[in-house]
């Protein structure tokens, strides 16, 4: 009996092994040999060999292409870095940065900075891109509202560090634009957020 129970446990070993090797095989074929990725933003229409970034798994295709297809431009972060305190306490200078550098220059952004609120939970991850080759930066949304007045801004971060914040651009959320649905459920999620910490 118990000779019988070895044999079926090596067996059973045995399949889910194999299973395991063909899943990697075909997983392996499906991606490319070379991923080629753009970088420097739209000004540079320049490629490098990224693959190192899939391969490693720091990063993942992001498939937005009409066709399903993965994006040569952004991708996704496996496992995404914390913040930490001093990252942080930098968030309304980027966030300054955003407006100084949008149609939403004139936004007054000295009480963020002076006496900035717990900015935490208020950062979304949304994509990652090339700065330079070889060079990846994250992109999130800092979720503000400032005067009455709801803002999305987009700032890099240096992937490999978590350091340098930049602000890249700050935008109004108004209306219900289907374009703008996102960013407000984002600040559903704040809200309640808010509401259960009370």
């Amino acid at each position: 009996m118990r000779r019988l129970n070895k044999l079926l446990l090596c067996s059973i070993a045995l399949v889910a092994s194999l299973a395991t090797g063909l899943y990697l095989n075909a997983k392996e074929s499906q991606m490319p040999k070379k991923i080629m990725m753009y970088y420097g933003g739209f000004e540079v229409e320049e490629m490098f060999d990224a693959s190192q970034w899939f391969v490693s798994g720091m990063y993942k295709p992001r498939n937005i292409e009409a066709d399903g297809g993965a994006s040569n431009v952004t991708m996704l972060r496996s496992q995404l870095r914390q913040f930490k305190p001093e990252q942080l306490a930098e968030l309304p200078y980027a966030a300054a940065e955003a407006f100084d550098s949008s149609y939403l220059e004139d936004t007054d952004t000295q009480a963020l900075i002076l006496n900035p609120p717990d900015l935490s939970y208020r950062i979304r991850y949304t994509y990652s891109a090339f700065a330079e080759p070889n060079k990846p930066e994250d992109y999130y949304y800092l979720y503000l509202e400032l005067d009455g007045r709801k803002f999305a801004i987009l700032f890099a971060r240096d992937a490999l560090t978590g350091n340098d914040l930049t602000g890249k651009d700050a935008k109004e959320i108004s209306g219900d634009y289907a374009s703008q649905a996102e960013h407000r459920k984002a600040f559903a999620e704040i809200a309640e957020l808010e509401r259960k910490s009370r």
